[in-house]
C-alpha cells in the first residue's frame, strides 16, 4: 500500500512538472513574439524619423535660399514683407497704438527720407496711424507754430459724413478716450527720435479746440 502511494505521488509530481514546463515555454514564446512586434514598430518609427529629418534638411536649405533672395530684394527675413526697409538716406519711424490702460505699443512703422520736411513726415505718420488704429479717419498736420520759443505741431482731426467719427467712436468713455490720447500724442511726439523734431503737438477737431469730457487732455499742448 505504501509503495502504491509513493508511486502515485511520483506520477502526480511528474505531471505537475511537465505542466509547469509547458506553461513556461508558452509564456516565453509569447514574450518573444511581443518583442519581435515591438522591434518591428521601432524599425518603422526609425524609418519615419529618418525620412522626416531628410525633409527638414531639404526645407531648411530651401528656406536659406529664399532668405537670401529676400535680402537681395530689400526685405529683412523674419519681418512682415509689407514692412518697408529704409535705404541709406531714409529712416524708420514707429507708429503707436494704446490699450485700455493707456500703455502704448508699436503697431506699425513708416519710412521717410531723412531730409524730408517735418510736416511731410508728420502727415505720413498720421496717415499710417489713421489706417492702423483710427479706422481711416482723416487727420492732417497743418502747420508748426512757435509758442514761447517752442515749436508746436498743429494736427487737425477731421470728421466725416459716413462711417466712424472721432466724436462717437474715439472720444467716448474714459478707457476709449485714454487710448485715443496716448496713440495720438506718442505717435506725433516720437520721444525716442534723436533727429530734429518738434517740441510739442496740439490737436484740433475740424479746426476747433477739442472740448470733450473723456479727452480733456486733447485741448492742451503735449510736450516731448
Amino acid at each position: 500500500m505504501k509503495r502504491t502511494w509513493t508511486l502515485g505521488m511520483a506520477v502526480l509530481i511528474g505531471i505537475m512538472l511537465l505542466t509547469g514546463c509547458s506553461g513556461s515555454a508558452k509564456e516565453m514564446e509569447k514574450l518573444q513574439a511581443d518583442n519581435s512586434a515591438l522591434q518591428e514598430q521601432v524599425d518603422v518609427l526609425t524609418g519615419q524619423l529618418t525620412a522626416l529629418e531628410d525633409k527638414l534638411a531639404t526645407v531648411t536649405s530651401e528656406r536659406d535660399v529664399y532668405e537670401q533672395q529676400l535680402i537681395r530684394l530689400g526685405f529683412v527675413p523674419g519681418e512682415d514683407p509689407d514692412t518697408p526697409v529704409p535705404g541709406e538716406d531714409e529712416e524708420t519711424l514707429p507708429v503707436f497704438g494704446s490699450n485700455e490702460e493707456g500703455v502704448t505699443s508699436q503697431i506699425s512703422t513708416v519710412v521717410v527720407k531723412t531730409d524730408e520736411p517735418l510736416l511731410t513726415k508728420m502727415n505720413l505718420l498720421g496717415a499710417e496711424l489713421s489706417a492702423k488704429f483710427f479706422g481711416g479717419l482723416p487727420m492732417e498736420a497743418t502747420k508748426i507754430n512757435t509758442v514761447e520759443g517752442k515749436e508746436i505741431l498743429i494736427v487737425n482731426l477731421k470728421e466725416t459724413d459716413t462711417g466712424k467719427t472721432w466724436t462717437y467712436d474715439y472720444f467716448q468713455g474714459s478707457t476709449g478716450g485714454l487710448e485715443t490720447i496716448m496713440a495720438l500724442s506718442e505717435t506725433f511726439l516720437q520721444r525716442e527720435y534723436g533727429g530734429r523734431w518738434v517740441d510739442g503737438v496740439q490737436f484740433l477737431l475740424n479746426g476747433e479746440p477739442i472740448e470733450f469730457e473723456h479727452v480733456e487732455a486733447l485741448s492742451e499742448i503735449f510736450y516731448r
